[in-house]
């Protein structure tokens, strides 16, 4: 999941070349493929080691909370 806050991304010009080719071909689908492979890649890499939850830890938190009971 997304943090959401604003955000800059930079495009290389390949993909500004594919953006204006979609827009001016009114091409729907390559419209979500592009914004799923280069904008949300893009977001995702820029966040990767700053979104963390302790449902995706290595650890077992009702383990450890057991052990600590006993």
């Amino acid at each position: 999941m997304l943090e959401i806050k604003k955000k800059s991304l930079i495009l290389e010009p390949e993909e500004v070349m594919e953006l204006e080719r979609i827009i001016t071909d009114e091409d729907h689908e390559g419209a979500y493929t592009f914004l799923k492979k280069n904008i949300y890649k893009k977001l995702l890499l820029s966040q990767e080691n700053r979104l963390k939850s302790h449902l995706n830890g290595h650890s077992d938190p009702v383990r450890t909370f057991s052990k600590e009971k006993e």
